[in-house]
């Protein structure tokens, strides 16, 4: 009920009362007149109502700033005409209104509206609410359409140029279990499962241990990248954050082309793909919910990266550049071919040198794109 609608049941049992205590007819039939006005508004808004509303958002996924549209579709399946109706849609701390026509009985519609994108995360799209008036304005009753989904607001993909796929520093390249499976170079044998190759058993070892062995062979030349985002609160401010999530997220597409598998670890341990894994989304996902945490450290991090195979390139994604934490990056040069470290400071006007690490100092991820493009793939 609104102010309204309780000032005028107010005054219709007032003056009702006040008629019937002076035996003034003129109160009384104001009274009747005020009541029979609430009694109709409310009767309006507690109608069963007969519409229907269905909504479907594409796409769920969708870089910052880009559109993402929410498609309604709706529907009287009664026979008594619905007038128009607002409908509200709440998405974080704004509210989208569009406008729902009159529906005569058996009438559809469709409508559309853009939802905001401008800030990166993972929102939770609410249901709709249909709030439904009378003539009088006396009462409103508010209805939820649709259920809740949620919509990921990627960083911004910028147009980073793939790196190149790097030089093997032995003849055939060092070889692991977590090479990609591939027929370039011979790692071991295994045991047979069903689907492999008939022309991959080795069939005198197969004889000595009783059982079919195969050769396991792996691709050495696969290029593989690891982006590591320093996510310490200390290294930035809240802009030059945002910033940098642009950059790795644009790291991470740029190496994930063709299927190469990248990997993503954090300065707080978090640990995503790998080098078996060839599906960037799970990696953009988390970057896109991810927030600024002082846990951890870079160079902790950087020296769990000397206990790993290594891969092609090594970016690392971070704000205000620690002197201390270069050596840390250089002494992986024997894991990777390629050390990259991009810093987003808009202060800084100086570029560390260090031997065998590519440095680039950007005040944003635009200016950052264009020094990579520029200096890193060749």
């Amino acid at each position: 009920m609104t102010r309204f609608g309780l000032a005028s049941l107010l005054g219709g049992i007032a003056s009702l009362v006040l008629g019937l205590s002076l035996d003034w007819l003129a109160f009384d039939l104001v009274g009747l007149g005020l009541l029979a006005v609430v009694v109709i508004g409310f009767a309006t808004v507690t109608r069963p109502s007969n519409l229907v509303i269905a909504r479907e958002i594409q796409p769920p996924r969708v870089p910052k700033g880009s559109p993402a549209i929410a498609f309604l579709t709706f529907a009287n399946r009664g026979r008594r005409t619905i007038p128009v109706a607002v409908a509200t849609q709440p998405f974080g701390a704004q509210r989208v209104r569009t406008v729902i026509p009159k529906l005569r009985g058996g009438e559809r519609g469709t409508r559309a509206y853009r939802l905001p994108t401008r800030q990166r995360g993972i929102f939770d799209v609410d249901p709709i609410e249909v709030t439904r008036r009378d003539s009088f304005e006396l009462f409103r009753r508010s209805r939820k359409h649709a259920e809740a989904e949620l919509i990921w607001v990627y960083p911004r993909i910028l147009g980073f140029k793939a790196l190149p796929t790097g030089q093997t520093r032995h003849l055939e390249g060092p070889s692991s279990d977590t090479s990609p499976q591939g027929n370039i170079t011979f790692h071991r044998l295994r045991e047979y499962v069903p689907g492999d190759d008939l022309r991959l058993v080795h069939w005198r070892s197969s004889a000595r241990a009783g059982r079919l062995l195969v050769k396991h062979n792996v691709d050495t030349s696969q290029p593989y990248t690891v982006v590591l985002f320093d996510k310490r609160p200390s290294l930035y401010t809240e802009e030059s954050f945002e910033q940098a999530v642009d950059v790795a997220a644009s790291v991470v597409v740029a190496s994930a082309g063709n299927k190469a598998p990248v990997e993503l670890r954090l300065s707080d341990g978090t640990l995503l793909g790998g080098p078996r894994i060839r599906d960037s989304t799970p990696l953009i996902d988390h970057l896109t919910g991810v927030v600024s945490d002082p846990d951890g450290s870079l160079q902790t991090q950087l020296l769990a990266l000397r206990r790993t195979r290594g891969g092609t390139s090594l970016v690392v994604v971070t704000g205000e550049i620690d002197p201390e934490d270069l050596p840390y990056v250089a002494a992986l040069r024997r894991r990777f071919d390629r050390l990259v470290v991009i810093s987003i400071d808009p202060d800084s006007k100086v570029v560390p040198d260090f031997p065998r690490v590519r440095v680039i100092v950007a005040a944003d991820a635009d200016d950052a794109c264009a020094a990579w493009n520029l200096a890193v793939p060749r």
